[in-house]
């Protein structure tokens, strides 16, 4: 019995021992598969990922920039706003969060940068196109201006320099092309306006008209000499901006030299024309006169329309037209009262006649 007992202990010891070994060793788990391999794209950008992003950008900023700058907008604006759109995406879609982000960026500003190259080879040909007309059109008004004789080697500076922007263009030195046929353009913009300037000065000499205004065209003419120095240093701007002040003044003196000269001339004519009047002229040689006063009175319309050219021409011919019937009528005049004392002499020799023979009757009366 009491072996009986001594066994049910053990056993009982035993269960125990093992519920407490269970409670303290952990179960075993199934060993978890091995860790998938992490995707590269979606981890961080390495820095090369990122240099392509930042190089994109600048493609991008670059060839929008040149679109701009030769006013591709305005020429083709269906592609611009295509460009715009895809350039607005890359934009708001910028991402560097992980290499796929960062990549996905890259391609989108460079299909936006695409986008404005392609615009950029159809706008600068068209820009440069209209360029070179508004060039050749200001060449061709110095031209007209006469400065292929009157300022000779001022043109061939201003021909180099045109030149020299061709070359650019032909480098595909966009900028460069641009603004040298900018430089161009205005040497002959300069020219034109100089010349210019320099005939109207000689206008204004040749016809005797300096007197109605000297002090304003002796400072015009310093205006043009400073222009002349000023080009010659190079500062095209200055020198084209002092020769439009130069011409300006020079245009209001000759517009003044007209206009005083047809008063002077129809001053003159009015007094020749009372000449006339005061001669009887308009009845003596009528025909003549009413002629010269026709003339006259085209003038006076004239001059009252401004037109202070035709108005000092036709007063001038009237007035020499009235010098003319003063002449006549003077001359008319003169055989008139020569005739007129013949017949008196005459009246005076037929009286004298009369007495005589009337002595003589007398006489033989007796």
């Amino acid at each position: 019995m009491k072996s009986k007992y001594i066994r049910y202990f053990v056993l009982g010891l035993l269960i125990l021992t093992a519920a407490v070994s269970c409670k303290s060793t952990q179960p075993a788990t199934e060993a978890p598969p091995p860790d998938e391999a992490l995707d590269p794209n979606d981890g961080p950008p390495d820095q090369a990922a990122l240099n392509d992003l930042n190089a994109a950008v600048d493609k991008a900023v670059i060839a929008r920039q040149l679109v701009i700058d030769f006013n591709g907008p305005a020429y083709f604006p269906p592609d611009w706003n295509a460009a715009e759109s895809l350039y607005s995406q890359a934009e708001s879609g910028k991402s560097t969060a992980n290499l796929r982000s960062t990549r996905d960026s890259t391609a989108r500003y460079n299909a936006a940068a695409g986008a404005y190259r392609a615009l950029a080879d159809k706008t600068i040909p068209q820009y440069a196109q209209d360029l070179e007309s508004d060039v050749v059109g200001i060449r061709d008004k110095a031209l007209a201006a006469g400065a292929n004789y009157l300022a000779q080697d001022y043109l061939y500076e201003a021909d180099n320099k045109a030149v020299e922007a061709y070359t650019a263009y032909q480098s595909n030195d966009y900028y460069n092309a641009r603004d040298t046929a900018f430089a161009a353009r205005d040497m002959y913009e300069a020219l034109a306006t100089g010349v210019n300037a320099y005939k109207v000065r000689l206008e204004i000499e040749d016809r005797g008209f300096v007197r109605y205004d000297p002090s304003a065209i002796e400072t015009a003419d310093s205006v043009g000499l400073s222009a002349i120095d000023d080009y010659d240093a190079g500062n095209i701007a200055s020198a084209r901006s002092k020769a439009e002040d130069a011409l300006s003044q020079y245009n209001k003196s000759l517009a003044k030299g007209k206009e005083s000269y047809a008063s002077d001339t129809g001053a003159a004519a009015a007094a020749e024309r009372q000449r006339s009047l005061d001669l009887k002229a308009n009845v003596a040689v009528r025909q003549d006169y009413d002629a010269a006063n026709a003339v006259y009175n085209r003038a006076v319309t004239s001059f009252r329309g401004r037109n202070y050219d035709d108005a000092g021409n036709l007063y001038n011919q009237s007035r020499i037209l009235f010098e003319a019937v003063t002449t006549s009528a003077r001359e008319k005049r003169r055989i008139a009262e020569e005739a007129l004392r013949e017949a008196e002499l005459k009246m005076v020799e037929s009286d004298g006649t009369a007495r005589n023979a009337e002595i003589i009757l007398e006489g033989g009366a007796q």
